[in-house]
């Protein structure tokens, strides 16, 4: 294969050893050192899949970094507050009044940094057409935090404004933003506090418009009754959920929906006792997200190993039809050194003629009594000559007729050459065995080690790695 060279095979091992090893535990988790892992295997330069598939015409895509969680709730219902729990960091601006009236980009980072709504488009290329239709560019910030809490550095949280009803008028269309950044996120979760409840009409629109467009995907969205600490007694507590679960009922969609609304509010450490008197369920979403990391890296282990299955498949086809042809190369490449035999033999006999006339050798001279005794290299000169000047009294004895026979006589060379050029140097095999193996190493070596490592985080056996 053209670009590869004979020693790009102890390359690609020398960075799998070094990738294998950045697989060993570390301060990272075993789900953020696989999805590095996997991507380096689909990036690195000449030995990575997706340039081995761009030589056979297939685009492939390497796993994301990071899933992404988009959280939607009405006013005031703890969005923001949530994200600075999970990150232990106060990222986020909280309070009663309308704080988060744009579109928070919230990611792991080196250091921490904001960026306006250009840089987030080049941080982000999957959300510069959104920024574009909805126009949200002077409406969406980056929140960079070197946080490392939990499973953060493999999320990316989308805090969206509080949805109210009324005269309240957002800057771009609120509505469409929050169906297209739907439509990216690989978890949705939907707050509703004991005050706002679901009584919001552009709220329940929304909602229900996301879960239209989820599909049959219905655990993408999660509902949870936020700030239950504020809800009162039980009783209280339990006549809001009631409230909520029915206004959510009224909409057919939404009745669908197998309807849980476990109820969460953010720990205070002043008050431990509090988690006894109020339940607080807000570690089953830590693990819903959870849950939605390790779907999105088993898929992305299932994809890798389908990938290298296809490319597989596909570079044997092609070295099996390469092979069929070698026999018609062989022949081209005799075909194609005859045509140029043909040429150089033409081509010396024309140059030869051209030097008897250049020595200004007379008919008589050229007689064979005359040139019997000279060497042979003019006895070849000689009827060199002769023999280009009968091909022209041949064609046709008037001077255009033998200009116009010298002409063709130095086509044929041309054709000769270019004919024998071209067969000889007809492409070959552009692929090889060594190309097939390359993948099959990486499928095999890889995808055991990488899944051994997931299934013992997983279910606690020992790992390989």
């Amino acid at each position: 294969m053209q670009g590869l060279r004979s020693r790009s095979g102890l390359k690609h091992k020398a960075k799998e050893e070094t990738a294998c090893a950045q697989l060993k535990p570390g301060h990272s988790s075993i789900n953020e050192r696989i999805i590095t892992h996997l991507r380096e295997l689909y990036t690195q330069s000449q030995t990575g899949l997706i340039d081995i598939g761009k030589k056979l015409k297939r685009q492939l895509i390497p796993p994301r970094e990071k899933i992404i969680v988009l959280i939607v709730g009405n006013h005031s219902s703890g969005k923001s507050s949530f994200i600075n729990w999970y990150i232990e960091e106060t990222l986020q601006k909280t309070g009663v009044a309308m704080e988060t009236n744009q579109i928070t980009v919230v990611t792991s980072g080196r250091r921490r940094e904001r960026l306006g709504g250009e840089a987030t488009m080049e941080a982000f290329p999957f959300v510069r057409r959104i920024v574009e239709e909805v126009g949200l560019k002077n409406s969406i910030i980056t929140e960079i935090s070197p946080s490392r809490q939990k499973d953060f550095p493999l999320i990316t949280f989308i805090d969206t404004p509080g949805l109210v009803d009324g005269e309240m008028q957002y800057s771009f269309d609120i509505k469409q933003s929050l169906l297209q950044l739907g439509g990216l996120a690989d978890l949705i979760v939907v707050f509703f506090d004991p005050i706002g409840q679901a009584l919001s009409k552009r709220s329940l629109d929304i909602i229900e418009a996301l879960q239209v467009s989820s599909g049959d995907n219905h655990n993408k969205l999660r509902f949870y009754m936020s700030k239950a600490d504020t809800a009162g007694s039980d009783k209280d507590r339990q006549k809001v959920i009631t409230q909520i679960i029915q206004n959510m009922c009224r909409r057919p969609i939404l009745n669908q929906v197998a309807f849980e609304l476990p109820t969460i509010y953010l720990p205070k450490n002043s008050d431990p006792l509090e988690s006894a008197r109020v339940p607080n369920q807000i570690g089953e979403l830590e693990e819903k997200i959870k849950e939605t990391i390790n779907h999105v890296v088993q898929n992305s282990l299932n994809q890798f190993k389908v990938d290298c299955e296809t490319l597989l498949i596909e570079i044997d086809n092609v070295i099996f039809e390469q092979e069929k042809k070698l026999e018609a190369k062989s022949r081209y490449n005799l075909y194609g050194g005859i045509s140029l035999l043909m040429a150089v033999i033409f081509l010396a006999i024309g140059s030869l003629a051209v030097i008897a006339v250049l020595s200004d050798q007379t008919a008589t001279d050229l007689r064979w009594d005359n040139v019997k005794s000279r060497t042979l290299f003019w006895i070849t000169v000689t009827y060199s000559s002769r023999i280009i000047g009968g091909w022209a009294n041949t064609v046709s004895d008037s001077f255009v007729g033998q200009v116009a026979a010298i002409w063709t006589y130095l086509m044929l060379i041309v054709a000769f050459g270019f004919i024998g050029l071209s067969l000889i140097f007809k492409t070959g095999a552009s692929l090889s065995r060594r190309e097939f193996n390359m993948v099959k190493t990486i499928l095999e070596n890889n995808f055991k080690t990488l899944y051994e490592a997931y299934l013992g985080d997983a279910v606690g056996t020992p790992q390989s790695m």
